[in-house]
């Protein structure tokens, strides 16, 4: 492979013209789905359809072939069926198309024959400047310039985490959780199978990228081991690398193998490959998201002295228990702090660390007390619990319960336009505090994670309303991302 193809990944997540061969008119095949979803997603550069059998797709001419398109094109995306590619991909070669997408399956990951086939297809590219995504792939997502050459019709929200994994379908559904949960992405790729482009190869250009600050990775296998780790710790050192790894057991490995012809790594090879590159793992597809998004929005904590904000005193024991098992501490605070929070809180006050607000239901106290821990010398992460919520909470209340709904229309002195005007001051102070934990998390340079226990109504539309701030619903999920945090700081300091 020549040295010079390196650089061509830009045409591929930046290109400024596509050709979609075997694009379609109709409806429910991929060579329809695809480009209208590139269409719909507001790209603003030359789309080509090819298909020698229509005259307009989606209102743009059709051309018989790639060759008969004029001028260059950055970028093939290539839906037809697998014996059909190797010829097609040929063309795009002596077209002198920069990349390829090849969606199709039917290659490695089914056997014999499809390795066979994937090899010829590989042996076309190879000789080329072009590169090639997949084969069995479900595609790009580049947010700086609302490219969605994908194949779902997903629309993940705009952010800093470059994300690329070995399955499509758990990807792209991941891209559209993150949509609900407020994490948003720079770019996403499918890579298929890698007969071309390789794990090494995406990680190297994230890492390079301006508009990525946290890489992402779903990996089921690894090829080319050693480009992988060599790759993988040069990144690492300027940007968090978060890994779920997948086919660990003798089942899941073997299913890996059938599903995008991965050859799974040892376990224990693999946990060694973790701590000499860097990354980041987590154990679940909830950490995915849970951990990238403390990355992209939080700064690191200096050390694992962590103080705990709570409404109840219940949730402040559950974030202690959840801080010690992930190797964090419950700081004890100075005696100073403490006379600064005795100074507006009751006499009967926890007096100590998590501080327990006693139910207090003036927020400005809430305010008072996240800034007096952010600021304390030895607190170097913050972990504030139930502040957030608690508009959601009260209508939630009242609409769930209409006997207390009805009462509450008879008692006297009820006034419906004032229970209104509540909520709404709630709000108001929501985003009041949502916009504090902004504030003081700039001013320290400390992490402050909110955690916010949503009904099952609103869930996940009041964290995607709050993607400025990293909000958790249990203190459990905040604590693993402050460890993931302070693990990632510990890895650098290593490096120093």
């Amino acid at each position: 492979m020549k040295e010079g193809k390196k650089g061509n990944l830009s045409y591929i997540f930046d290109p400024a013209s596509i050709a979609v061969i075997g694009a379609s008119k109709q409806t429910m095949k991929w060579g329809f789905i695809v480009p209208a979803n590139i269409v719909a997603g507001g790209w603003k550069g030359e789309l080509y359809p090819i298909n020698p059998h229509e005259e307009e797709i989606l209102s743009r001419k059709v051309y018989r072939s790639i060759k008969e398109v004029p001028g260059d094109v950055d970028l093939a995306v290539v839906t037809v069926p697998a014996q059909k590619v190797v010829p097609l991909v040929r063309e795009c070669v002596e077209k002198g198309v920069k990349g390829c997408i090849v969606i199709s399956g039917g290659f490695s990951e089914t056997g014999e024959d499809g390795a066979l086939l994937e090899k010829e297809l590989l042996s076309v590219v190879s000789s080329s400047e072009m590169r090639l995504v997949g084969p069995n792939t479900m595609g790009v997502f580049s947010a700086p310039n609302s490219l969605h050459c994908l194949m779902p019709p997903v629309r993940p929200l705009k952010g800093k985490i470059a994300f690329a994994a070995q399955s499509g379908n758990l990807g792209t559904q991941m891209l559209s959780l993150g949509s609900a949960l407020g994490v948003g992405f720079s770019r996403f790729v499918s890579i298929g199978n890698e007969a071309d482009l390789k794990w090494a190869d995406y990680i190297e250009y994230f890492g390079n990228d301006p508009q990525t600050g946290v890489i992402l990775l779903y990996m089921e296998g690894v090829r080319d081991a050693r480009k992988f780790i060599e790759v993988a710790s040069r990144t690492s050192s300027k940007k968090p690398i978060v890994v779920k790894k997948a086919g660990r057991t003798k089942s899941g490995a073997k299913a890996a193998k059938s599903h995008s012809a991965a050859l799974a790594a040892d376990e224990v090879i693999f946990d060694g490959v973790i701590k000499q590159t860097g990354m980041v793992e987590v154990d679940t597809t909830e950490e995915m998201l849970d951990v990238a998004k403390a990355f992209a929005v939080l700064p690191l904590p200096k050390g694992k002295r962590v103080g705990v904000l709570t409404w109840g005193g219940g949730w402040g024991v559950v974030a202690a228990d959840a801080l010690e098992q992930h190797g964090l501490e419950l700081v004890e605070l100075p005696e100073e702090t403490l006379k600064e929070l005795d100074e507006f809180l009751p006499p009967y006050w926890s007096r100590g660390n998590p501080v327990d607000l006693v139910g207090t239901l003036d927020l400005s106290q809430h305010f008072r007390c996240s800034e007096i821990l952010a600021r304390c010398p030895v607190v170097d992460a913050v972990i504030s619990l139930g502040t957030m919520g608690a508009t959601t909470s009260f209508q939630s209340f009242v609409e769930d319960s209409p006997a207390l709904e009805k009462e509450l229309e008879l008692s006297a002195g009820f006034d419906a336009a004032a229970s209104e005007e509540f909520v709404r001051q709630l709000a108001a102070t929501e985003e009041a505090y949502r916009n504090e934990v902004v504030k003081l998390v700039n001013e320290t340079n400390k992490p402050i994670v909110v955690v916010a226990f949503p009904s099952p109504e609103d869930g996940g539309s009041r964290l995607a309303s709050h993607s400025d701030v990293v909000v958790y619903p249990s203190p459990e999920r905040g604590a693993k991302a402050l460890a993931a945090l302070y693990e990632y700081k510990k890895y650098l300091q290593s490096l120093e």
